[in-house]
């Protein structure tokens, strides 16, 4: 076609997973392997932008608590009310309860301001939609509606906390919450007893009272911050509504905004989306069907498979489609915000259905879009339904009502019409509309592809995405435009779930592998003599209860176990065709039912009088499917399958259904390729495939994936991705049962030994392929391991690129505060057992004191009788049991306390309980001694720490106080310097050190403070500056021949003439002693390599681009001033 950019006979196969990005290009034609590494990223974890939001606004509102006192001690001054040398005074609840009757010195009244100037109380003026927040919100309300009655009893909020004090020696607590209008009336009744004019009172109200709406975000005009409603664009400040901006615009129509995702028309959208789901014996429902069932959704809100099978006039098991949740019952979509306002109109007097949506959404819009009480009333108020009092004020008030849709009213309500009129579901009837291709922004004329800045994805989906296209920007670079371009990606969300998801399956595994193994000890079987293939026939046989799959044969276990050619795994659906090899598509079936029944599914082969005479009929077999409980959900449907799989559009969308990954992430990856290949007139071909045919072949072929081994597999899993689709891999002889491909050819030579007739089956071609799949996996992983040199492999190594962050507006330091002590002029850490009782806190304190190391507990020191009592309880127990060496033993002349190391295995509880941990349990904690009377309880113990070194001192403002110390200063990078003695040192440079100047939009570290660090490290100005690395950054390594490798898992390695190592830098560990800390590039070690650089001869920086191609970074210059 004319015009249609031409592309090569390249295929790219991406394989994305949460922190990782494979890549493998090969030739269509030979099948050789054209390129292949794997991109590595940090994951982009939605906690950390949590935290960062959360610390930004402590910071914030501790300003805005500093700002206030210090403009109502300014006001104070100005009117003679607070003296220069004013000092705070004590007792001021009692001060505030005297001025409520009685005229005040100028210090008591200053402190009395000051004090509920900055207590000034909560203003619940927001609905809390986070389920979590909505609950301690509502304990907030609870809290402030009982010390309201209180207050209505004629008392002010000083005299209820004075009496609290008196009567309960404390105040502070979730009790003491009271509503900042009530401080106001307090302060107000104090103010009119103290002879100050009236305009001065307001003055003074008005700053405790002022507060900033929550719509209106941080900044103002004045300040701009990205993060308010001022923000800076060219120069220019503008204001933005904040609300509207996290709204985000319409999918489909980009210029419309989302709708609320509890809308009556989203979930409308939903709802007829599962109905054309549906088929019911066979055939898909018609408007007249789904009109009788929203009627009941109209009553009830939602609707019950059961409901659903008799408003159709069938049985359950007839009806097939539907969605199901963990407990494998039906789903459907529920009204949920229908059924919420509804409920709270209806108790008004309102009749409401569903035929009133247009009156629901929009009041739930407002209630999704209004967060403040007061201004959601006022948008109640202002619709044309006339809504009574009390209404507007529960309606106000209603919690739930959260979050948006992908879609706008507009593409919902031409969508509603669609898919109630026809049998599509949403994806065929947005494709059939062409509605994204309509309405979506072009991609035309762009260089490179670019994620969609509008797809709802999570950061860590972002990243990964982001990641991906630079990828295939560079080899669309560097080798034109492909042929095809295949993805695979994750669904996992982050590697927390990932770890999760494995962790759950490996737990689910090993207790029913312990079941297992009880039954066949119970039937005198010897479980480690049963193989992993028996243990599934086995697995499958109780879940079958005994029976045969197909005829309902019983079964003999023995023989079950025994015998290997009595009965067969079979894949329910033909496993060329469904591409399943999971639990919910396989049986345990006899030898002579599964050999006649072939390549069918049960259905057909029933049809075909397959079965007759060996057990029972269809009808029976059926009845039993659907009675057997053990039998999941997804399982049935394929047992009760009745397509006709030899039909080749059949036997398509099976396949489609199996190796195209559905997922949202996957699809905004596959549409943003297609859309830019699409825009530019490219004929590269875009499909997505599912992660379990991947795995499906690696089972096949004998290469399994070990995720701890190294990241090499991700290159591996993407020519895999690549070839699958395109070249057929999956089809023919690889998939035959009785085949193992490891007889094909030999595992040492990689030579094909064995060629079976049947060319329909087989293709010499392929195997090849898949024999030069494992050879590269196995060199690579080798030549990583330096157990082979490059020269003497196959294929180049798989390459390896991490991305870099530079930027240096990271986090400080950590926002823990950490006291320090002046001991003998140092300034010393303070810890702290909490629990000197809890056997997993204490340990240290025993050995300590078996070792008579407890001069750094300031209790020893302070109140040495109280401490000899919890010293004697421990050396009483070493003197009963100091012969059991299970509990204590001398290692290098020091008593370790061995029991605190052996748990049970089972319980993960300690055997014998220590010492301390023995002693509360029969006689209540230890108490401070007394010679007259029994003295309080001693739970915690703090003790001297390590010396202070680099830290930043945290601050109270507000009160000029010093609150203690962040100690982990986060570090920015790292330079490297060869210093006059021809040794290797560094100074690391921290995030702290590097300030932001607006004037010329550049990041500076000071000159003076920079050569302070040198200095600090005795480098001196005629020592030579190598290089600047930051985290993640490539460390190239050379040490004296002779030496041991910093890094050798497989065996030990010295270094030799022309050897080197080259790591992943992570930053300093310790900077005093010029120890840093690397890791392998490679692969996956929580261990970390801490090398000390005077022991380099010679170290370099090395770097990668996106594909990981390696060079050295040359010319490397000091740089104080950056972008």
């Amino acid at each position: 076609m004319e015009g249609i950019k031409m592309t090569n006979r390249f295929v790219l196969g991406i394989d994305v997973g949460v922190v990782s990005c494979g890549y493998g290009v090969i030739d269509l034609v030979t099948g050789r392997f054209v390129d292949y590494g794997v991109r590595l990223f940090r994951e982009a974890i939605a906690k950390d932008n949590k935290d960062r939001r959360d610390a930004r606004g402590h910071r914030r509102l501790t300003s805005r608590r500093h700002t206030r006192i210090m403009d109502m001690q300014k006001l104070l001054k100005e009117n003679g009310i607070m003296s220069n040398d004013y000092h705070p005074l004590q007792n001021v609840y009692e001060l505030r309860c005297k001025g409520l009757n009685e005229k005040l010195t100028n210090d008591e009244l200053t402190a009395a301001i000051l004090h509920i100037t900055k207590h000034r109380g909560s203003v619940i003026e927001t609905v809390e939609e986070d389920a979590k927040k909505s609950e301690d919100e509502l304990s907030l309300k609870a809290t402030l509606q009982h010390n309201e009655q209180l207050i209505k009893q004629g008392k002010y909020i000083c005299q209820i906390q004075l009496d609290n004090l008196n009567n309960k020696d404390h105040i502070r607590g979730h009790e003491n919450n009271f509503s900042t209008k009530d401080y106001v009336n307090e302060l107000n009744e104090i103010l009119h007893h103290q002879e100050l004019d009236e305009q001065l009172i307001n003055k003074i109200i008005d700053i405790v009272a002022r507060r900033r709406a929550y719509y209106e975000g941080p900044g103002s005009e004045k300040s701009p911050t990205p993060y308010g409603r001022f923000i800076e664009v060219d120069g220019q400040i503008k204001e933005i509504d904040l609300i509207e901006k996290m709204r985000g615009k319409c999918s489909v129509f980009p210029d419309e905004l989302r709708a609320p995702k509890m809308a009556v028309t989203a979930d409308l959208f939903n709802f007829l989306n599962d109905m054309n789901n549906l088929t019911v014996d066979g055939n898909k429902l018609s408007p007249e069907e789904k009109k009788g069932i929203l009627t009941i959704v109209s009553q009830k809100g939602n609707i019950t498979l059961r409901q659903l099978a008799k408003e159709l006039n069938v049985k359950e098991v007839d009806i097939r489609g539907y969605r199901i949740d963990k407990k494998e019952k039906a789903i459907f979509t529920e009204f949920k915000g229908y059924k919420k306002i509804k409920s709270i109109l209806e108790k008004e007097g309102y009749s409401i259905s569903l035929n009133d949506y247009e009156m629901l959404d929009k009041i739930i819009e407002i209630l999704t879009n209004k967060k403040g009480i007061q201004e959601r009333k006022d948008c109640l108020y202002h619709l044309k339904y006339k809504l009574s009092d009390s209404t507007v004020d529960t309606l106000a008030n209603t919690t739930g009502i959260t979050g948006y849709h992908s879609l706008s009213f507009k593409a919902l309500n031409l969508l509603n019409k669609e898919l109630f009129e026809s049998e599509m579901n949403q994806m065929q009837l947005l494709y059939e509309l062409k509605l994204f291709d309509k309405n979506r922004v072009s991609h035309k004329g762009k260089k490179n592809i670019e994620s969609n800045p509008e797809a709802i994805l999570s950061p860590v989906a972002k990243r990964a995405q982001n990641e991906t296209f630079k990828v295939v920007n560079a080899l669309r670079k560097k080798y034109g435009e492909f042929d095809s371009i295949v993805v695979e990606m994750t669904r996992d969300k982050n590697t927390d779930e990932q770890k999760k998801r494995i962790n759950n399956f490996q737990k689910i595994r090993e207790s029913g592998s312990k079941e297992m193994n009880k039954m066949l000890i119970e039937k005198g079987y010897d479980p480690t003599k049963i193989n992993g293939k028996t243990r599934m026939k086995i697995r499958l046989y109780e879940q079958q209860e005994g029976k045969s799959a197909y005829t309902l044969e019983p079964l003999d276990l023995n023989r079950v176990i025994k015998d290997p050619k009595y009965t067969e795994i079979d894949h329910i659906i033909p496993i060329s065709i469904s591409l399943d090899d999971s639990q919910n598509n396989k049986v345990l079936a006899l030898h002579s039912e599964n050999q006649v029944k072939g390549n069918l599914t049960p259905f057909m082969a029933y049809a075909a009088n397959k079965f007759n005479g060996m057990g029972c009929s269809y009808s029976e077999f059926k009845k039993n499917v659907l009675s057997n409980d053990n039998i999941p959900y997804k399982k049935k449907l394929n047992l009760l399958n009745e397509e006709n799989i030899t039909k080749e559009e059949v036997a398509k969308k099976f396949i489609n259904r199996n190796l195209v990954d559905t997922s949202y992430a996957c699809r905004v990856v596959l549409n943003t390729l297609s859309d830019y290949f699409k825009d530019n007139e490219i004929d590269t071909k875009v499909h997505t495939i599912n992660g379990r045919v991947t795995d499906l072949f690696r089972k096949k072929i004998h290469l399994e994936k070990d995720r701890d081994e190294d990241y090499l597999h991700h290159a591996v899993d993407a020519l895999i991705v690549a070839s699958v689709k395109k070249m057929n891999l999956l089809n023919g002889y690889l998939l035959k049962q009785e085949h193992d491909f490891n007889d094909l050819y030999n595992e040492e030579t990689g030579e094909i030994i064995t060629i079976p007739d049947d060319k329909v089956f087989f293709d010499e071609r392929y195997i090849q392929y898949i024999v030069n799949l494992k050879t590269l996996y196995q060199e690579s992983n080798q030549y990583y391991n330096r157990m082979i040199d490059k020269e003497d492999m196959h294929f180049n190594p798989i390459k390896i690129s991490h991305k870099i962050d530079t930027k240096p507006n990271r986090q400080l330091f950590n926002e823990q505060i950490k006291g320090f002590r002046e001991i003998e002029g140092k300034n010393y850490v303070i810890e702290k057992i909490s629990d000197i009782y809890n056997s997993k806190e204490n340990i240290k304190l025993i050995e300590d004191i078996l070792n008579d190391n407890c001069e750094k507990y300031f209790i020893a020191k302070n109140d040495p009788r109280t401490f000899d009592i919890i010293k004697n309880i421990v050396l009483a127990d070493f003197e009963i049991y100091k012969d059991n060496k299970d509990i204590y033993k001398i290692d290098k002349n020091k008593i370790k306390y061995v029991n605190a190391y052996k748990a049970d295995k089972e319980t993960k509880e300690i055997r014998i309980k220590n010492p301390l941990t023995k002693f509360f349990e029969e006689n209540g904690p230890v108490t401070k001694f007394s010679p007259k009377r029994k003295g309080p309880p001693i739970k915690s113990m703090k003790y001297k720490g390590k010396i202070l070194n680099e830290h930043v001192e945290a601050v109270d403002r507000t009160q000029n106080k010093l609150l203690g110390a962040r100690l982990t200063l986060k570090p920015y990078r790292t330079d490297f310097y060869r210093c006059e003695d021809g040794k290797i040192r560094f100074v690391t440079v921290r995030h702290v050190d590097v300030e932001y100047k607006k004037s010329d939009g550049m990041y500076h570290i000071d000159n003076g403070l920079y050569n302070e660090l040198l200095n600090k490290k005795k480098i001196s100005s005629q020592a030579e500056f190598l290089f600047s690395l930051h985290t993640d950054e490539l460390l190239y390594i050379k040490k004296e021949i002779g030496e041991s490798f910093c890094f050798s898992p497989k065996e030990k390695f010295v270094y030799k003439d022309s050897d080197y190592e080259l790591f992943t830098f992570l930053g300093t560990n310790n900077d005093v002693r010029n120890v840093i800390e690397v890791k392998p590039r490679y692969m996956f070690t929580k261990t970390r390599i801490n090398p000390y650089t005077t022991t380099f001869v010679e170290c370099k920086k090395y770097a990668t681009d996106v594909l990981g191609n390696l060079y050295e970074v040359k010319d490397n210059k000091l740089k104080l001033e950056f972008k």
